[in-house]
């Protein structure tokens, strides 16, 4: 038997008859790493390599792990190792979008998931009708130093006006004043006002008008945010099948242009090696639409060979994460 003419057979593709030979593609390639020969293995260039493409790279997995890596990584332009752990790496993180469910009537679509990840500001319509009730949704949400904050700003604008006493409240402390007519906010009163909701509608509608819409404004902010921001975890948490954590992005030399970099986002894939394996095992004699090399990227592989992920989410936000964004955005406009 002439081991070099049947590697040249091999890779000519005309291995049938060597293969009743050898028995099986396991015993040839262990015999081609015996000899040193499994350099001349090309899984990527051989004229028949559909047919025994996924069986070498199983078997690389077995007998060969550095070959394994390196030709998966030639094979799926979207993975890359780093110390011996799989990334995905991509240009444009929407592209992880592809791996849902698509048109299923209660999920959320497809394009709307990749304008999530993309960061794109249109990801949803935002809600304006967020509360009947600023005092109750907002006032009474504020930490103490934003309380403060508050106090100051109405004493500023109330200075030196002088309030008609509509409430009990605002009656009371007319009366103290010494002028029952009239109230005259300032540093010692305004929390007692603050604390009561009857005089701080009263002030909305008139004296108060801006702060009031401010307010409005204020919890439309923080409700919107809550709600994207809980929507986008939901998206990463369904992602958690594949990948580990939200990634990151990276800046890499670009491969044809001095002095100048791009952008590409990394993210560690959690069960690469029986993903993939899976996936080879599976397709081992459906030919060449069952190989890496036809798909030519993880997500287009993952897209194909398992279940899509699906994301129902729901219709509000957290009411806690409502509450963080109202006291963290109140600054910006009080």
């Amino acid at each position: 038997m002439n081991l070099e003419d049947a590697l040249e057979d091999f890779n000519n593709g005309e291995f049938d008859k060597w293969l009743q030979v050898f028995g099986s593609y396991d015993i040839w390639f262990r015999l081609l790493k015996k000899r040193g020969l499994l350099d001349e293995v090309d899984p990527h260039n051989a004229s028949d390599n559909e047919v025994w493409q996924n069986e070498y790279l199983l078997w690389l997995y077995e007998d060969d792990k550095a070959s394994y890596y390196k030709w998966v990584g030639k094979f799926l332009e979207d993975v890359i190792f780093e110390n011996g752990k799989p990334y995905l790496e991509v240009s444009e993180r929407g592209d992880l979008s592809k791996l849902f469910c698509n048109g299923n009537r209660n999920d959320l679509s497809r394009d709307t998931i990749e304008s999530i990840l993309t960061g794109d500001g249109d990801s949803f319509e935002p809600y304006w009708d967020t509360t009947d009730n600023v005092y109750r949704d907002v006032i009474e949400e504020l930490t103490p130093e934003n309380d403060k904050r508050l106090s100051e700003y109405i004493v500023t604008e109330l200075g030196g006006v002088k309030i008609f006493p509509e409430t009990t409240v605002l009656e009371l402390i007319a009366s103290e004043q010494g002028h029952p007519e009239y109230v005259e906010v300032n540093s010692e009163n305004v929390m007692r006002i603050i604390e009561d909701e009857s005089s701080m509608k009263e002030l909305f509608g008139d004296q108060l008008s801006e702060l009031r819409g401010n307010l409005y404004s204020i919890h439309a902010s923080a409700y919107n945010t809550a709600y994207e921001e809980e929507v986008y975890n939901d998206v990463w948490n369904e992602l958690s099948t594949y990948f580990e954590g939200t990634g990151e992005w990276v800046s890499k030399p670009h491969p044809y242009k001095k002095n100048t970099e791009i952008q590409y986002f990394k993210v560690p894939i959690r069960n690469f090696e029986s993903d993939i394996n899976d996936y080879l095992l599976n397709n081992k004699g459906y030919g060449n639409s069952g190989t890496l090399e036809y798909h030519g990227s993880y997500i287009d592989i993952m897209s194909e060979d398992r279940d899509c992920l699906s994301l129902r989410v729901s219709d509000y936000p957290d009411s806690r994460k409502v509450d963080k964004y109202i006291n963290e955005f109140f600054k910006d406009y009080i």
